[in-house]
Protein backbone atom coordinates (compact mmCIF):
# COMPACT_ATOMS: atom_id res chain seq x y z
CA UNK A 1 0.00 0.00 0.00
CA UNK A 2 2.79 2.37 0.89
CA UNK A 3 4.50 1.77 -2.65
CA UNK A 4 1.41 3.64 -3.62
CA UNK A 5 0.62 6.34 -0.62
CA UNK A 6 2.43 8.55 1.43
CA UNK A 7 1.27 8.81 5.07
CA UNK A 8 2.45 8.97 7.88
CA UNK A 9 -0.72 6.92 9.54
CA UNK A 10 0.26 3.43 11.50
CA UNK A 11 -1.93 0.55 9.49
CA UNK A 12 -4.42 0.30 12.75
CA UNK A 13 -5.48 3.84 12.04
CA UNK A 14 -5.84 3.39 8.18
CA UNK A 15 -7.44 0.24 9.19
CA UNK A 16 -9.98 2.55 11.09
CA UNK A 17 -10.34 5.53 8.94
CA UNK A 18 -11.43 3.75 6.18
CA UNK A 19 -14.01 1.88 7.67
CA UNK A 20 -15.72 5.15 9.24
CA UNK A 21 -15.52 6.80 5.51
CA UNK A 22 -14.57 4.48 2.65
CA UNK A 23 -14.24 1.05 2.19
CA UNK A 24 -14.57 -1.19 5.53
CA UNK A 25 -11.59 -3.12 6.87
CA UNK A 26 -12.96 -6.51 8.36
CA UNK A 27 -9.73 -7.47 9.69
CA UNK A 28 -5.81 -6.32 10.06
CA UNK A 29 -3.45 -9.43 10.22
CA UNK A 30 0.23 -9.31 10.97
CA UNK A 31 2.18 -11.11 8.87
CA UNK A 32 6.04 -10.92 10.35
CA UNK A 33 6.99 -7.06 9.59
CA UNK A 34 4.07 -6.53 7.66
CA UNK A 35 0.12 -5.73 7.48
CA UNK A 36 -3.04 -7.69 5.68
CA UNK A 37 -6.28 -5.91 4.98
CA UNK A 38 -9.23 -7.72 4.28
CA UNK A 39 -11.62 -5.16 2.97
CA UNK A 40 -15.11 -5.53 2.04
CA UNK A 41 -15.64 -3.02 -1.69
CA UNK A 42 -19.23 -2.60 -2.41
CA UNK A 43 -20.31 -3.95 -6.07
CA UNK A 44 -20.32 -0.35 -7.20
CA UNK A 45 -17.17 0.31 -6.95
CA UNK A 46 -14.84 -2.01 -8.83
CA UNK A 47 -11.79 0.58 -9.05
CA UNK A 48 -11.34 -0.20 -5.16
CA UNK A 49 -10.94 -3.73 -6.02
CA UNK A 50 -7.17 -3.44 -6.25
CA UNK A 51 -3.92 -1.70 -4.34
CA UNK A 52 -4.15 1.53 -6.02
CA UNK A 53 -7.90 2.22 -5.26
CA UNK A 54 -7.74 1.66 -1.44
CA UNK A 55 -4.26 3.91 -1.81
CA UNK A 56 -6.51 6.41 -3.76
CA UNK A 57 -9.17 6.04 -1.44
CA UNK A 58 -6.94 6.51 2.01
CA UNK A 59 -5.43 9.85 0.16
CA UNK A 60 -8.79 11.44 0.46
CA UNK A 61 -9.31 9.97 4.00
CA UNK A 62 -6.76 10.30 6.36
CA UNK A 63 -6.42 14.09 6.20
CA UNK A 64 -9.79 13.82 7.59
CA UNK A 65 -8.21 12.54 10.71
CA UNK A 66 -5.29 14.81 10.75
CA UNK A 67 -2.63 12.42 9.27
CA UNK A 68 -0.56 13.87 6.03
CA UNK A 69 -1.49 11.46 2.98
CA UNK A 70 -1.28 11.45 -0.54
CA UNK A 71 -1.11 9.55 -3.68
CA UNK A 72 2.84 8.77 -4.43
CA UNK A 73 2.37 6.67 -7.53
CA UNK A 74 -0.94 7.71 -9.97
CA UNK A 75 -0.83 4.71 -12.87
CA UNK A 76 -2.99 7.66 -14.81
CA UNK A 77 0.15 9.66 -15.23
CA UNK A 78 2.30 7.83 -16.47
CA UNK A 79 3.45 8.85 -20.02
CA UNK A 80 1.48 6.89 -23.29
CA UNK A 81 2.59 6.03 -26.36
CA UNK A 82 1.45 4.38 -29.31
CA UNK A 83 4.74 2.98 -31.30
CA UNK A 84 7.84 3.45 -29.13
CA UNK A 85 10.29 1.09 -30.50
CA UNK A 86 9.00 1.93 -33.85
CA UNK A 87 8.19 -2.58 -34.76
CA UNK A 88 5.32 -4.40 -36.56
CA UNK A 89 3.04 -6.63 -34.67
CA UNK A 90 3.22 -10.20 -35.85
CA UNK A 91 -0.36 -11.34 -35.81
CA UNK A 92 -3.00 -9.61 -37.99
CA UNK A 93 -5.71 -8.67 -35.35
CA UNK A 94 -9.40 -8.64 -35.80
CA UNK A 95 -11.74 -7.31 -32.76
CA UNK A 96 -15.49 -6.99 -32.50
CA UNK A 97 -15.72 -3.66 -30.73
CA UNK A 98 -18.92 -4.35 -29.46
CA UNK A 99 -17.76 -7.42 -27.19
CA UNK A 100 -14.06 -6.17 -26.65
CA UNK A 101 -14.49 -1.90 -26.19
CA UNK A 102 -10.62 -1.64 -25.97
CA UNK A 103 -7.65 -4.34 -27.37
CA UNK A 104 -4.33 -3.60 -26.39
CA UNK A 105 -1.28 -6.43 -27.02
CA UNK A 106 2.46 -6.06 -27.21
CA UNK A 107 5.37 -8.63 -27.96
CA UNK A 108 7.56 -9.24 -25.02
CA UNK A 109 10.56 -11.73 -26.33
CA UNK A 110 13.31 -13.52 -24.96
CA UNK A 111 11.70 -14.14 -21.64
CA UNK A 112 13.34 -16.40 -19.26
CA UNK A 113 10.61 -18.52 -17.36
CA UNK A 114 11.65 -18.76 -13.65
CA UNK A 115 10.97 -18.40 -10.27
CA UNK A 116 9.58 -15.04 -9.35
CA UNK A 117 10.93 -12.61 -6.42
CA UNK A 118 10.74 -13.38 -3.06
CA UNK A 119 8.61 -10.37 -2.24
CA UNK A 120 6.28 -10.95 -5.62
CA UNK A 121 5.43 -14.60 -3.99
CA UNK A 122 4.68 -13.28 -0.66
CA UNK A 123 2.53 -10.81 -1.66
CA UNK A 124 0.66 -12.65 -4.28
CA UNK A 125 0.28 -16.06 -1.66
CA UNK A 126 -0.52 -13.57 1.06
CA UNK A 127 -3.62 -12.27 -1.07
CA UNK A 128 -4.95 -15.32 -1.67
CA UNK A 129 -3.11 -16.02 -5.20
CA UNK A 130 -0.80 -18.63 -5.92
CA UNK A 131 2.52 -18.34 -7.08
CA UNK A 132 3.57 -20.36 -10.39
CA UNK A 133 6.17 -18.51 -12.22
CA UNK A 134 7.29 -14.92 -13.42
CA UNK A 135 5.01 -14.54 -15.99
CA UNK A 136 1.95 -15.79 -14.61
CA UNK A 137 2.76 -14.04 -11.61
CA UNK A 138 3.19 -10.42 -13.42
CA UNK A 139 -0.47 -10.75 -14.69
CA UNK A 140 -1.51 -11.72 -11.15
CA UNK A 141 0.74 -8.97 -9.39
CA UNK A 142 -0.90 -6.61 -11.83
CA UNK A 143 -4.55 -7.41 -11.64
CA UNK A 144 -3.84 -6.92 -7.85
CA UNK A 145 -2.07 -3.70 -7.96
CA UNK A 146 -4.40 -1.52 -10.55
CA UNK A 147 -7.74 -4.16 -10.56
CA UNK A 148 -7.43 -4.50 -14.19
CA UNK A 149 -7.61 -8.40 -14.95
CA UNK A 150 -4.73 -8.86 -17.93
CA UNK A 151 -3.60 -12.19 -19.85
CA UNK A 152 -0.35 -13.56 -21.32
CA UNK A 153 0.09 -15.72 -24.08
CA UNK A 154 2.52 -18.10 -25.49
CA UNK A 155 3.17 -16.14 -28.84
CA UNK A 156 5.35 -18.90 -30.68
CA UNK A 157 1.93 -20.86 -30.14
CA UNK A 158 -0.68 -18.95 -31.97
CA UNK A 159 -0.71 -19.55 -35.33
CA UNK A 160 -1.10 -15.79 -37.92
CA UNK A 161 -3.55 -14.06 -36.23
CA UNK A 162 -5.82 -13.45 -33.65
CA UNK A 163 -9.54 -12.86 -34.30
CA UNK A 164 -11.77 -11.73 -31.12
CA UNK A 165 -15.64 -12.67 -31.87
CA UNK A 166 -18.89 -14.36 -30.50
CA UNK A 167 -18.44 -18.15 -30.21
CA UNK A 168 -20.68 -20.81 -32.40
CA UNK A 169 -22.74 -22.63 -30.57
CA UNK A 170 -21.26 -26.33 -29.42
CA UNK A 171 -17.79 -24.85 -29.74
CA UNK A 172 -15.26 -26.05 -27.52
CA UNK A 173 -12.12 -25.11 -25.28
CA UNK A 174 -9.97 -26.30 -23.23
CA UNK A 175 -8.76 -23.90 -20.32
CA UNK A 176 -5.84 -23.67 -18.65
CA UNK A 177 -6.88 -25.65 -15.36
CA UNK A 178 -7.81 -29.25 -17.99
CA UNK A 179 -11.55 -28.50 -18.34
CA UNK A 180 -12.91 -28.71 -21.93
CA UNK A 181 -16.18 -26.65 -22.24
CA UNK A 182 -19.09 -27.36 -24.59
CA UNK A 183 -19.83 -23.72 -25.16
CA UNK A 184 -23.42 -22.57 -25.81
CA UNK A 185 -22.58 -19.74 -27.85
CA UNK A 186 -22.44 -15.63 -27.78
CA UNK A 187 -19.65 -16.21 -25.60
CA UNK A 188 -16.26 -13.90 -26.28
CA UNK A 189 -13.45 -16.01 -27.42
CA UNK A 190 -10.12 -15.32 -29.34
CA UNK A 191 -9.67 -18.01 -32.15
CA UNK A 192 -6.51 -17.72 -34.10
CA UNK A 193 -5.08 -18.57 -37.89
CA UNK A 194 -5.83 -22.35 -37.72
CA UNK A 195 -9.50 -21.38 -36.15
CA UNK A 196 -8.61 -22.97 -32.56
CA UNK A 197 -10.29 -20.93 -29.95
CA UNK A 198 -6.77 -20.05 -27.71
CA UNK A 199 -8.74 -18.05 -24.96
CA UNK A 200 -12.63 -17.86 -23.57
CA UNK A 201 -12.12 -14.53 -22.50
CA UNK A 202 -12.18 -12.80 -19.43
CA UNK A 203 -12.67 -15.91 -17.90
CA UNK A 204 -9.81 -18.74 -18.79
CA UNK A 205 -7.23 -18.40 -21.46
CA UNK A 206 -6.87 -21.65 -23.45
CA UNK A 207 -4.52 -24.65 -22.33
CA UNK A 208 -3.14 -24.46 -26.27
CA UNK A 209 -1.57 -20.82 -25.65
CA UNK A 210 -0.42 -21.26 -22.52
CA UNK A 211 2.74 -20.40 -21.05
CA UNK A 212 5.21 -23.38 -20.05
CA UNK A 213 8.59 -23.61 -19.03
CA UNK A 214 9.67 -23.35 -22.81
CA UNK A 215 8.26 -20.24 -23.27
CA UNK A 216 10.57 -17.46 -24.70
CA UNK A 217 8.33 -15.27 -26.69
CA UNK A 218 5.12 -13.64 -24.61
CA UNK A 219 2.61 -11.99 -26.05
CA UNK A 220 0.80 -9.63 -23.30
CA UNK A 221 -2.93 -8.58 -23.66
CA UNK A 222 -4.49 -6.21 -21.91
CA UNK A 223 -8.51 -5.44 -22.64
CA UNK A 224 -11.98 -4.77 -21.27
CA UNK A 225 -15.10 -6.86 -22.44
CA UNK A 226 -18.47 -6.50 -22.61
CA UNK A 227 -20.09 -7.27 -19.00
CA UNK A 228 -23.12 -8.68 -19.86
CA UNK A 229 -22.09 -11.31 -22.17
CA UNK A 230 -19.37 -12.47 -19.86
CA UNK A 231 -21.27 -12.82 -17.21
CA UNK A 232 -23.56 -15.01 -18.96
CA UNK A 233 -20.74 -17.62 -20.27
CA UNK A 234 -19.21 -17.23 -16.56
CA UNK A 235 -22.68 -18.41 -14.70
CA UNK A 236 -23.86 -21.02 -17.59
CA UNK A 237 -20.54 -22.53 -17.19
CA UNK A 238 -20.01 -21.85 -13.37
CA UNK A 239 -16.92 -21.08 -14.13
CA UNK A 240 -15.85 -17.94 -11.76
CA UNK A 241 -12.74 -16.81 -11.37
CA UNK A 242 -11.62 -13.44 -9.94
CA UNK A 243 -10.60 -11.53 -13.27
CA UNK A 244 -14.21 -12.33 -14.44
CA UNK A 245 -15.76 -11.29 -11.15
CA UNK A 246 -13.98 -7.85 -11.93
CA UNK A 247 -14.64 -7.87 -15.86
CA UNK A 248 -18.48 -8.03 -15.11
CA UNK A 249 -18.10 -4.48 -13.06
CA UNK A 250 -17.22 -2.68 -16.25
CA UNK A 251 -13.63 -1.76 -15.01
CA UNK A 252 -12.24 1.78 -16.40
CA UNK A 253 -11.40 1.33 -19.71
CA UNK A 254 -8.87 4.26 -19.38
CA UNK A 255 -6.53 1.91 -17.48
CA UNK A 256 -5.93 -0.31 -19.93
CA UNK A 257 -3.15 1.34 -21.91
CA UNK A 258 -1.07 2.19 -18.64
CA UNK A 259 -1.40 -1.16 -17.17
CA UNK A 260 -0.02 -2.42 -20.17
CA UNK A 261 3.10 0.41 -19.77
CA UNK A 262 3.37 -0.87 -16.37
CA UNK A 263 3.41 -4.61 -17.56
CA UNK A 264 6.05 -4.27 -19.94
CA UNK A 265 8.50 -2.86 -17.29
CA UNK A 266 7.40 -5.78 -15.23
CA UNK A 267 8.83 -8.12 -17.67
CA UNK A 268 12.09 -6.29 -18.35
CA UNK A 269 12.61 -6.35 -14.33
CA UNK A 270 12.07 -9.90 -13.90
CA UNK A 271 12.56 -11.59 -16.73
CA UNK A 272 15.00 -10.10 -18.53
CA UNK A 273 12.62 -10.06 -21.64
CA UNK A 274 12.46 -7.03 -23.95
CA UNK A 275 9.98 -5.26 -26.10
CA UNK A 276 9.61 -6.98 -29.44
CA UNK A 277 7.04 -5.25 -31.45
CA UNK A 278 4.34 -1.99 -31.39
CA UNK A 279 1.92 -1.76 -29.10
CA UNK A 280 -1.62 -2.32 -30.58
CA UNK A 281 -4.68 -0.58 -28.87
CA UNK A 282 -7.81 -0.86 -30.54
CA UNK A 283 -10.10 1.75 -28.95
CA UNK A 284 -12.83 2.96 -31.38
CA UNK A 285 -15.05 4.76 -28.64
CA UNK A 286 -12.38 6.56 -25.91
CA UNK A 287 -14.20 7.31 -22.91
CA UNK A 288 -15.45 11.42 -23.07
CA UNK A 289 -15.22 13.22 -19.69
CA UNK A 290 -18.67 14.12 -18.05
CA UNK A 291 -19.80 16.92 -16.01
CA UNK A 292 -21.63 16.36 -12.98
CA UNK A 293 -22.34 19.51 -10.57
CA UNK A 294 -23.77 19.65 -6.98
CA UNK A 295 -24.95 23.61 -5.86
CA UNK A 296 -23.43 23.80 -2.22
CA UNK A 297 -27.15 24.90 -1.02
CA UNK A 298 -28.23 21.29 -2.25
CA UNK A 299 -24.86 19.88 -0.22
CA UNK A 300 -25.95 21.93 2.52
CA UNK A 301 -29.50 21.20 2.69
CA UNK A 302 -28.91 17.45 2.34
CA UNK A 303 -26.64 16.65 4.93
CA UNK A 304 -27.68 19.41 7.33
CA UNK A 305 -24.14 20.92 7.90
CA UNK A 306 -22.92 24.09 7.38
CA UNK A 307 -19.65 23.36 4.92
CA UNK A 308 -17.81 25.84 2.45
CA UNK A 309 -17.41 25.06 -0.91
CA UNK A 310 -13.30 25.24 -0.37
CA UNK A 311 -13.51 22.17 1.64
CA UNK A 312 -16.39 20.53 -0.73
CA UNK A 313 -13.69 21.51 -3.61
CA UNK A 314 -10.94 19.54 -1.67
CA UNK A 315 -12.81 16.66 -0.30
CA UNK A 316 -13.61 16.10 -4.61
CA UNK A 317 -10.46 17.39 -5.89
CA UNK A 318 -8.86 14.25 -3.41
CA UNK A 319 -11.29 11.67 -4.76
CA UNK A 320 -10.15 12.98 -8.51
CA UNK A 321 -13.06 15.38 -9.41
CA UNK A 322 -11.69 18.25 -10.29
CA UNK A 323 -13.54 21.13 -11.93
CA UNK A 324 -16.94 19.53 -12.21
CA UNK A 325 -15.49 16.30 -14.34
CA UNK A 326 -15.88 12.94 -13.18
CA UNK A 327 -12.78 10.76 -13.11
CA UNK A 328 -12.64 7.97 -15.69
CA UNK A 329 -12.56 5.26 -12.88
CA UNK A 330 -16.04 6.21 -11.31
CA UNK A 331 -18.17 7.13 -14.51
CA UNK A 332 -20.45 4.07 -13.76
CA UNK A 333 -21.32 4.97 -10.82
CA UNK A 334 -21.40 8.89 -10.63
CA UNK A 335 -24.19 10.39 -12.73
CA UNK A 336 -26.79 12.58 -10.23
CA UNK A 337 -25.69 15.67 -7.62
CA UNK A 338 -26.52 13.31 -4.77
CA UNK A 339 -23.80 10.67 -5.96
CA UNK A 340 -21.65 13.62 -5.31
CA UNK A 341 -23.27 14.52 -1.97
CA UNK A 342 -22.80 11.15 -1.20
CA UNK A 343 -19.13 11.69 -1.57
CA UNK A 344 -18.44 14.82 0.29
CA UNK A 345 -20.39 13.33 3.11
CA UNK A 346 -18.62 9.94 3.46
CA UNK A 347 -15.22 11.73 3.63
CA UNK A 348 -16.36 14.25 5.64
CA UNK A 349 -17.60 11.64 7.68
CA UNK A 350 -21.34 10.34 8.96
CA UNK A 351 -20.11 9.90 12.43
CA UNK A 352 -19.42 14.31 12.18
CA UNK A 353 -23.45 14.94 10.46
CA UNK A 354 -26.12 15.77 12.88
CA UNK A 355 -28.60 13.34 14.43
CA UNK A 356 -31.92 14.37 14.78
CA UNK A 357 -35.21 12.76 15.41
CA UNK A 358 -37.94 13.54 13.11
CA UNK A 359 -40.29 16.32 14.32
CA UNK A 360 -43.45 14.60 12.71
CA UNK A 361 -44.89 10.92 12.84
CA UNK A 362 -43.58 8.39 11.36
CA UNK A 363 -45.31 7.84 7.85
CA UNK A 364 -47.31 4.91 7.95
CA UNK A 365 -45.83 2.13 5.81
CA UNK A 366 -48.53 1.01 3.08
CA UNK A 367 -47.79 -2.66 1.73
CA UNK A 368 -46.14 -2.05 -2.38
CA UNK A 369 -48.80 -3.08 -4.55
CA UNK A 370 -46.36 -5.11 -6.76
CA UNK A 371 -45.99 -7.33 -3.64
CA UNK A 372 -49.46 -7.72 -1.98
CA UNK A 373 -50.72 -10.55 -3.47
CA UNK A 374 -47.42 -12.57 -2.69
CA UNK A 375 -47.74 -10.98 0.95
CA UNK A 376 -50.94 -12.29 1.22
CA UNK A 377 -50.04 -15.46 0.14
CA UNK A 378 -47.01 -16.02 2.56
CA UNK A 379 -49.43 -14.72 5.55
CA UNK A 380 -52.04 -18.08 4.92
CA UNK A 381 -49.11 -20.43 4.18
CA UNK A 382 -47.79 -19.31 7.89
CA UNK A 383 -51.58 -19.48 9.20
CA UNK A 384 -52.06 -23.12 8.27
CA UNK A 385 -49.11 -23.75 9.18
CA UNK A 386 -49.44 -23.19 12.16
CA UNK A 387 -53.42 -24.45 12.90
CA UNK A 388 -52.27 -27.83 11.23
CA UNK A 389 -53.38 -27.22 7.89
CA UNK A 390 -50.25 -29.33 6.90
CA UNK A 391 -48.76 -32.59 7.42
CA UNK A 392 -45.58 -31.64 9.68
CA UNK A 393 -42.21 -32.56 9.76
CA UNK A 394 -39.05 -32.52 11.63
CA UNK A 395 -35.70 -32.67 10.76
CA UNK A 396 -33.68 -34.68 13.56
CA UNK A 397 -30.53 -33.18 12.74
CA UNK A 398 -31.23 -29.58 12.88
CA UNK A 399 -34.41 -29.43 14.42
CA UNK A 400 -36.60 -27.24 12.14
CA UNK A 401 -40.49 -27.91 11.76
CA UNK A 402 -42.44 -27.40 8.08
CA UNK A 403 -45.09 -28.53 6.86
CA UNK A 404 -46.40 -29.54 3.68
CA UNK A 405 -50.37 -29.35 1.82
CA UNK A 406 -50.85 -31.83 -0.26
Amino acid sequence: LKEFLQTDAPPQKIADCLSLCGPSVEKLTKIKDDFLYEIEVTTNRVDCMSVLGIAREAGAILPQFGFSARLNHDIYQTPTGSDPVGKSFPLKISVDSKLCPRFTAVVIKNVTVQSSPKNIQNRLESSGIRSLNNVIDISNYLMRAYGQPIHVFDLDKIKSQMVLRSSKPKETITTLDGKTHILPGNDIVIADGNNRLIDLCGIMGGLNSGVDQQTKNVLLFVQTYNPINLRQTSMNLAHRTEAAVIFEKSPDPELVLPVLLQGIQLFKKITHGEQGSKIIDIYPHPYKPKIVTAPLQLIKDRLGIDISQPEVDKILKSLGFINNLVPSWRAQDINIPEDLIEEVARVYGYHRLPSQIMATAIPTNYPDENFHLEHENTKTFIRRNFSGGGRKHENTKTGFIYSDFG
